[in-house]
């Protein structure tokens, strides 16, 4: 059997680099996802096409698209590599009811603090919880629930609950005193104290030039003083009194709740977006799903 296999179906790289040339319609934007040279995708996908002995895409200047043959194929290769991901995510988490996929900062700000809450109301629920600033909830198998800050429609993605917004500018108490009564216009060009940023870990997050022009600040882009890879960072440098950030308030209600940021009295911003509680649409319903969106409409996430 393993020998027929290896006759008839042709290489595994190969179908790789097929399926994800396929799904894109580009050669190269499949050589980046799969970490190689368009040359490389572009070579498997024609010795393939010499082992079948027929063309799998129409080639037109940068784009490519997939032949009637090609398409015949893709989608019996797309079915396969599917019923393959889905028994390695079974077996990956046998003993997991429950994958929570949230943004770090809100894993750290919002979720762990109160996770006890959670384990307590639904004890035999095993919990798995991936903080990670890249969204692959609609691409990953295993996830059970998605949190993430943004606006619908999220592709693939029914919503069961949300958590509002306000941002405003925030720092340490002691901070917060030097910098009391100051304009927005005093706040860009006083010099003692940074501004604080973070790259974004949502496509619409706000940085401090959006939050300033929303604001009615007409002087252009501003350049941050200090800047972090992520927001939690971000947020413990302006704590330890390194300078200001932009504070989301659902976010940090504990660190404004127990005195380690104040909000300066400045323009609070009520974006558009929100956190939203996400299921993936392909998923089956579930118990420990249901305990959990149960635990969120109940009040567990708030807002204050």
């Amino acid at each position: 059997m393993a020998q027929q296999i290896r006759r008839s179906v042709p290489s595994l790289t190969a179908l790789v680099a097929f399926e994800a040339a396929g799904r894109h319609k580009s050669f190269t934007s499949a050589a980046a996802e799969l970490g190689v040279s368009q040359a490389a995708v572009s070579r498997q996908i024609s010795a393939l096409e010499a082992d079948l002995g027929v063309a799998l895409f129409i080639r037109a200047n940068r784009r490519v698209r997939l032949t009637n043959g090609g398409e015949t194929l893709h989608e019996a290769v797309t079915g396969g590599f599917e019923k393959i991901t889905d028994a390695v995510a079974q077996l990956r988490t046998a003993n997991v009811d429950l994958t929570v996929s949230v943004s770090v900062a809100f894993g750290h700000f919002r979720l762990l603090p109160i996770l006890s809450s959670f384990r307590s109301t639904a004890p035999k629920v095993g919990l798995r919880v991936i903080s990670e600033d890249d969204w692959r909830a609609p691409h990953d198998r295993t996830i059970d629930i998605a949190i993430r800050y943004g606006r619908p429609p999220f592709a693939g993605m029914s919503i069961v609950g949300s958590l509002t917004e306000t941002v405003v500018p925030a720092c340490a108490p002691d901070v917060a005193e030097t910098l009391r009564d100051l304009s927005i216009e005093e706040l860009v060009r006083q010099t003692n104290v940074a501004l604080i940023e973070s790259y974004a870990p949502e496509p619409s997050w706000l940085n401090w030039s959006q939050w300033l022009s929303l604001s009615g600040w007409t002087g252009g882009p501003v350049h941050p003083g200090l800047n972090f890879t992520n927001y939690s960072d971000a947020t413990y440098a302006a704590m330890a009194g390194q300078g200001v950030i932009l504070g989301w308030t659902g976010l940090l209600d504990r660190p404004f709740a127990d005195g380690r940021l104040v909000a300066l009295d400045l323009p609070k911003l009520e974006p558009e977006e929100r956190h939203y509680v996400l299921v993936p649409e392909r998923r089956k319903p579930s118990s420990a799903v249901d305990a959990f969106t149960r635990w969120f409409s109940e009040g567990a996430f708030r807002s204050k």
